[in-house]
């Protein structure tokens, strides 16, 4: 059987965020398709495929065990994190699932991430909440990937944490920390913009987070002349919220020239 076949390049674009070498929790494994091909392309040293219903791991472990993997991919019942023991793996994937919910898993898994632990996630909906969960919850964004499937846009966050969630943008110190983690925590991008569009992706000036903004900006202009043909109190507050929302991507824009 070819893992290649049956795993998408989104999905592979994930597994390909993971430092080689971890032992990666999948949280939400589904088919456990992205945690066989961690193991058969030497990225994890082992998996503990997660979910939280059982059928969807009857049919992980079928397909385990169909690549002959039973002994360094294990399958758990969990709710998220709640199932993994600290200590016993040094990243996770959290993945397909609303933004909303990621935050949940990571703020009710806290005891699992501490320092150096990787976060890979991806999520579909609530981006910049991700993002600001993240930086206030002491792990920094080293990475960010952007790429569009089937006509969808979908951002993979890789994040490090460290320094049992101490805050690593304001205090002095534990600048230390930083550097042994071979975390920069210096950039030209302001830290709303960051979190809103993704300071890892407008310091790589992504094409494809120019080429999704271009066609918000448009998409909202025409919200703007729609909204200008109507009356209230809160189409105004709406024009408002629009013309903010175009005026911070037109200067994304210009950091991505």
């Amino acid at each position: 059987m070819d893992i290649e076949k049956r795993i998408s390049s989104r999905m592979k674009c994930i597994a390909g965020m993971v430092t080689p070498g971890k032992r990666v929790a999948d949280i939400g494994c589904d088919h456990a398709y992205t945690s066989i091909y961690l193991v058969e392309k030497g990225l994890a040293q082992n998996v503990v495929a997660m979910d939280v219903a059982e059928g969807p791991l009857k049919s992980a472990r079928k397909n385990i065990d169909s690549f002959g993997l039973g002994e360094r991919i294990e399958t758990r019942l969990s709710d998220g994190m709640t199932a993994l023991v600290p200590g016993e793996t040094d990243a996770a994937i959290i993945a397909g699932m609303g933004g909303l919910l990621v935050i949940d898993i990571l703020r009710r898994g806290m005891n699992v991430w501490q320092s150096g632990y990787e976060l890979i996630l991806s999520p579909q909906s609530e981006i910049p909440e991700v993002r600001l969960f993240l930086r206030e919850n002491g792990a920094k964004i080293i990475d960010e990937h952007m790429m569009q499937e089937d006509g969808k846009y979908y951002n993979i966050i890789k994040a490090v944490s460290y320094d049992e969630k101490q805050s690593i943008y304001n205090d002095e110190n534990t600048a230390y920390a930083t550097e042994e983690a071979g975390i920069d925590t210096k950039s030209s991008v302001p830290v709303v913009i960051g979190d809103n569009y993704g300071e890892k992706l407008i310091e790589k000036k992504s094409p494809v987070l120019r080429q999704y903004l271009v066609e918000r900006l448009e998409k909202l202009s025409g919200i703007y002349c729609r909204l200008s043909k109507e009356t209230g109190e809160r189409v105004v507050d709406r024009m408002a919220e629009v013309s903010q929302e175009s005026r911070e991507i037109e200067a994304v824009l210009e950091l991505l020239k």
